[in-house]
């Protein structure tokens, strides 16, 4: 077609030789650090058209296909006939994005663990991983007023969370068993299922299978009510392993599963562990205020 282009985006032609076209070249440019900041294709496309700039000189429009053949266009590196426009380290920065988006990096299975019980050291607010700029892994605060984000690789996480942990596990006194709280009464729920049991006995062998539920009911209400030990005699045997056995990744899995309530990730990376008995332990292996 007469309007396709017969030379490379970001160059132009004067007295027979290719030179940089001074608008187009700045736009490729853009295209890679855009890129590299993370920007999608789809997000680049709308940036070019958002500046009015024309890759087909009959119309401003751009897609993401067009975005990924400059990306990917080594004509920009320089040679015989272009002159270089592209730095060859960005160029390889962005390929190697490229390549890892398609492809896809497994995620660590310890990441698992502690996106179950990552909150925001700011607020308290769950947070949550995502993929930010350049590939790099990001944690962010699902509070719209808080919205805090810290940047740490996966390694950077795993590795400061494996030294709290191995700290904690060299301080089993702070591992005293959760106040088990005393028996309330009975609740609402509790007393309007037994008026209703009451009522279906006074009302006859007709409501058998009324009453059957409702006594099922009534029993799954009250045992909801009993205060559960559960996580008391578990942290009284991690302590015992702690201190006669040896430390181990088994360990530290049971210390993370077991006494810690949540994994509070600061803005500047620091780490706290709040535990089940409400103390809160710093990355520092020191014990703050809850």
């Amino acid at each position: 077609m007469a309007w396709q282009r017969k030379i490379p985006f970001g160059y132009r032609i004067e007295q027979g030789q290719a030179c940089l076209h001074p608008v187009e070249s700045n736009a490729v440019r853009d295209i890679f650090q855009l890129y590299l900041s993370g920007l999608s294709y789809s997000q680049i496309a709308r940036e070019m058209e958002r500046q009015k700039i024309k890759y087909h000189q009959h119309t401003e429009q751009w897609n993401k296909h067009m975005v990924k053949r400059i990306l990917e266009n080594q004509t920009y590196l320089g040679g015989r006939l272009y002159p270089r426009l592209i730095d060859g380290e960005d160029f390889l920065a962005a390929r190697f994005q490229q390549r890892e988006k398609a492809v896809g990096t497994p995620r660590p299975k310890e990441i698992d663990a502690i996106r179950k019980k990552a909150v925001c050291a700011l607020c308290g607010a769950k947070m949550q991983r995502h993929t930010c700029t350049n590939g790099r892994s990001c944690w962010r605060c699902e509070s719209p007023v808080c919205g805090s984000t810290v940047y740490m690789e996966n390694h950077v996480l795993i590795t400061a969370l494996r030294e709290c942990l191995m700290e904690l596990s060299q301080a089993p006194y702070l591992l005293t068993p959760p106040e088990v709280p005393t028996a309330k009464g009975p609740s609402r729920d509790a007393i309007r299922i037994e008026n209703e049991l009451n009522l279906a006995f006074n009302r006859g062998a007709e409501d058998v299978e009324l009453i059957r539920a409702l006594i099922f009911a009534s029993a799954a209400e009250s045992y909801a009510a009993i205060p559960d030990p559960t996580p008391g005699y578990q942290l009284e045997h991690l302590c015992k392993q702690l201190e006669y056995g040896d430390i181990d990744d088994d360990i530290l899995k049971e210390l993370l599963e077991t006494a810690v309530k949540h994994i509070r990730i600061g803005k500047d990376g620091v780490l706290e562990l709040e535990l089940i008995n409400g103390k809160v332990v710093q990355q520092s292996g020191k014990e703050q205020p809850a």
